[in-house]
């Protein structure tokens, strides 16, 4: 043990033992099959740790620490927290809840080791003991909670993340769950939530992951994997949940006792799905999916299984939601500030504000549709993990074409996987642009058929005009016919020139026609031909020539401009149009600096008479109610640095304290 003690004392006298304490464990094993030459050294480098102080978390079935071991290597200590005797309990009932938290502790060791080894999972050295208490060590992630990891990427005042870097984030913690069920017999974690999931930023910060638009995600505390007691009717008087799942995420299955067939509903991985997809959910929302902190009339709190079976989950409405708040928060998301300029690029006048609001709104309307089927109360209704992460990674592929075809009133790339979609769409749009070419062919063919027609027939009729002082008779020249005929056409195209594809320019062309042939109806009607029948012969072909004419406009409106706005405006939600403000160029602000970009936003913005916090209403959770909903109650009583708390409470403007620190549990 010489070399340990080398060791020990360049990390002495490194100031890296300076806080920590030594700790022994014993009884140390491997996870894995060592041979006898090599297992010495492995359970060497594992029985001497030194653990830091003021570095841990504390769960439900036990304490991490954190440790580093002679070599400087830094790992992850658990130790199982035994239950306390509770006043009136006999010896022999905490005794049975010691034996029932040892066994508990034994589950999690083994499932944990189905995982090991797997990208996103923290890797396992081993077990043992330290003054007799169980312990598991394993790899030490350094990251952030995706609790923090919203705070630091808010773009709007109610906490909300992108929709597009939330669906990102969702891609890959799918990933993660899908991956679980690589494991032989399959794998359910039973209590997925943002203190559970962390960003690791030893690799990449956070910014770069962001601007990657990949992450490095973990997913840790696998002590739900196994019930940490017996299970009985009563809530705990923190969470009103049973121990082993966080209520604003846990699905229905989780919160209940009283469901037949319970046994088999708790080891299906429909319950990781429906967890993440809450954790999506809150992520774009800023708030879990529903208000578990209603009360009945009597003010008897609502059970959370209750609450989740009475009502499917609120309609997601994320940051775009909000016409008024849309230039700041594309300030703060310069991707899609990006692809929002580029759409505009294709316009031929400025979209007003409300307008972008609800085509950005149409698009992550896709988001919230897969999330939704996710939070279906029952399990055979939810979509499996690999099919859920396949369609957030196409929802965020085709985001800025998606962007830009809503803008244009195009049809969306729907989230499923692959290309197939955007290629069959884009053939429908050929299909429409050939439909248009060809209904404005048969009205230009009309159009000049009637012109034609007309100039033959009346080629040389004797008229004579008398109106307004002019007079004026003799035959009537077939060229001045065709012009005649023409000219209520080529006023209305004129006049929508530069807005052909606008309901302005429509407007404007449909009423400059209007009144030239108005015009020109009058004069017909104050000739006098020497045959009767060529008057009603010329007006018959005024009337036609017209006609085909708005059928040019109308056809390039209606395929260009209405039908699209009708298939995509159908499933909007209606809203005071504001078209006097137009959206300006979004993409200079957001590109300045990246305004925004990394930034701990303030969660809540204006405040109500009451001094409280107001967000959008339609909302969910308190925010549904007009207050921005405050984070759940942590599951993890969290030790932070004197030094994080309070650089947390500055940037938070003393909204709440920051109770994850910035290194995982690993667990």
């Amino acid at each position: 043990m010489s070399g340990l003690g080398d060791k020990g004392g360049a990390l002495a006298s490194s100031g890296a033992v300076q806080g920590m304490r030594l700790v022994r464990v014993a009884d140390f094993s491997a996870p894995l099959s060592l041979s006898d030459a090599d297992r010495p050294s492995y359970v060497r480098r594992f029985v001497t740790l030194f653990v830091s102080q003021g570095q841990g978390h504390r769960g439900g079935t036990g304490r991490v620490e954190h440790a580093r071991n002679a070599q400087g290597e830094h790992l992850a200590l658990k130790l199982l927290s035994l239950p306390h005797r509770r006043d009136g309990e006999t010896e022999d009932d905490h005794a049975r809840r010691v034996r029932a938290s040892r066994a508990a502790f034994e589950r999690e060791y083994e499932c944990h080791i189905l995982l090991s080894g797997l990208k996103g999972f923290p890797r396992l050295y081993g077990r043992g003991t330290v003054d007799g208490v169980p312990c598991i060590v394993m790899e030490w992630v350094k990251g952030i909670t995706l609790d923090r990891v919203r705070r630091q990427l808010a773009v709007d005042g109610c906490g909300r993340v992108s929709p597009l870097v939330a669906a990102r984030l969702g891609r890959d913690l799918f990933d993660l769950v899908a991956r679980m069920g690589y494991v032989e017999g399959g794998f359910v974690h039973r209590d997925i939530s943002p203190r559970n999931v962390m960003v690791r930023t030893s690799r990449l910060s956070l910014e770069q992951q962001v601007d990657e638009g990949v992450f490095d995600l973990y997913l840790i505390d696998f002590g739900s994997s196994a019930e940490s007691e017996p299970r009985s009717t009563s809530f705990t008087s923190e969470n009103a949940v049973f121990r082993g799942a966080t209520a604003d995420f846990a699905p229905p299955e989780m919160l209940s006792d009283d469901i037949p067939g319970l046994a088999e509903l708790r080891k299906s991985p429909a319950i990781d799905v429906y967890a993440a997809a809450s954790v999506v959910y809150q992520l774009a929302c800023g708030c879990a999916p529903y208000d578990l902190h209603a009360v009945t009339e009597d003010g008897a709190p609502v059970s959370p299984y209750r609450a989740k079976m009475a009502a499917p989950a609120p309609a997601a409405v994320m940051a775009h939601a909000r016409a008024d708040e849309l230039l700041e928060v594309l300030s703060r998301e310069p991707e899609v500030a990006v692809a929002v300029q580029h759409a505009q690029d294709k316009l031929s006048a400025p979209m007003g504000l409300s307008e972008a609001a609800e085509a950005l709104s149409f698009v992550d309307e896709q988001l919230g549709i897969v999330l939704g089927d996710c939070l279906a109360r029952g399990q055979s209704d939810r979509p499996d993990a690999a099919a859920v992460r396949d369609a957030l990674s196409s929802f965020s592929i085709h985001y800025a074409d998606n962007v830009e075809r809503s803008f244009c009133g195009r049809p969306l790339v729907p989230c499923v996987p692959g290309g197939f979609a955007a290629s069959a769409l884009d053939v429908a749009d050929s299909t429409l642009a050939h439909v248009r070419l060809a209904c404005k062919g048969v009205a230009a063919a009309a159009l000049a058929g009637v012109a034609i027609s007309a100039a033959v027939l009346a080629n040389g009729a004797q008229a004579s005009l008398d109106a307004a002082g002019f007079a004026w008779s003799g035959g009537v020249p077939g060229a001045a016919v065709a012009v005649a005929a023409l000219f209520p056409a080529l006023v209305g195209l004129s006049l929508r020139f530069g807005g052909s594809r606008t309901t302005a320019g429509f407007l404007r062309g449909t009423a400059g026609l209007a009144v030239t042939f108005a015009a020109l109806w009058q004069v017909l009607a104050d000739m006098r031909f020497d045959a009767a029948a060529q008057q009603h012969l010329l007006s018959m072909a005024l009337v036609a020539a017209a006609a085909a004419g708005w059928c040019l406009m109308a056809a390039d409106f209606a395929l260009n401009v209405a039908l699209p706005q009708v298939i995509r405006r159908k499933a909007l939600p209606s809203g005071d149009s504001d078209e006097a403000v137009a959206l300006p160029g979004a993409a200079a602000p957001a590109l300045e600096g990246k305004a925004g970009k990394g930034e701990t936003r303030q969660v809540c913005g204006p405040q109500d008479a009451g001094g409280r916090d107001v967000c959008e209403s339609g909302g969910s959770g308190d925010a549904r109610n007009g207050v921005c909903a405050s984070d759940p109650q942590p599951e993890y009583e969290v030790d932070d640095p004197a030094g994080e708390a309070s650089d947390a409470k500055t940037r938070f403007a003393g909204k709440r304290d920051v109770l994850d620190d910035d290194m995982s549990e690993g667990a």
